[in-house]
């Protein structure tokens, strides 16, 4: 039998997918993480098989745990679950240390399938992957595009403000603004706000 532990913060999506994956025999979830922080106290007590994890989470997000767990000895398996699929994203979770990505919105036997062989082989990659490999080859020379409000995050960031800060300024939650806040990085290919603040007096934002 698989253990699995899901760690999103969108309650609704967790449960449902802890009630869905329950189907299955092989399967067994024991537990539920609401973000990253959670999710480690919970593996460092009971490290399980395979980690589902989401990226985008408040306080820790998934780049942490990726990042913390691959400097432990534990052989847990880590799948991304994301809305995400661009190349960079792809490039950036292998990087910090994912076994393998799937889409939010796949169904369920296509989850199984992901969770099995991330188990078995400690990789699972959708048939896509190389698709979207070879559109980013395509698209090295293109210039980035960075979103008017994306550039308003980056200008606060570069501020100094906090995420609750600059959700205040700009009347959005702090989820959002964490939101954008990986999409900039993942968009840029920087790795954290100093890479950010660097990038922009490069462009002359500031």
């Amino acid at each position: 039998m698989i253990s699995v532990l899901i760690a999103d913060d969108h309650q609704l999506f967790r449960q449902g997918l802890a009630s869905m994956l329950k189907a299955f025999s092989q399967l067994k979830v024991v537990g539920q993480a609401a973000h990253g922080a959670e999710a480690l106290e919970m593996i460092a007590e009971y490290p399980p098989d395979v980690l589902l994890l989401d990226i985008e989470m408040p306080e820790v997000d998934g780049f942490m745990v990726l990042k913390k767990l691959r400097k432990s000895n534990l052989n847990t398996k880590v799948l991304v679950l994301t809305m995400h699929h661009s190349a960079t994203f792809i490039k950036n979770i292998v990087a910090a240390g994912a076994d393998g990505y799937l889409k939010k919105d796949s169904d369920q036997e296509v989850l199984l399938n992901a969770i099995e062989q991330v188990h078995k082989t400690g990789a699972y990659y959708p048939p896509e992957t190389t698709h979207l490999e070879l559109e980013s080859l395509k698209e090295k020379n293109k210039p980035v595009e960075v979103t008017p409000r994306e550039k308003e995050v980056i200008l606060l960031i570069v501020e100094g403000l906090t995420t609750k800060e600059i959700a205040e300024r700009l009347y959005i939650s702090k989820n959002t603004v964490e939101s954008h806040r990986q999409n900039i990085l993942l968009k840029l290919e920087v790795k954290n706000s100093a890479e950010l603040v660097k990038y922009a007096l490069q462009k002359g934002w500031v």
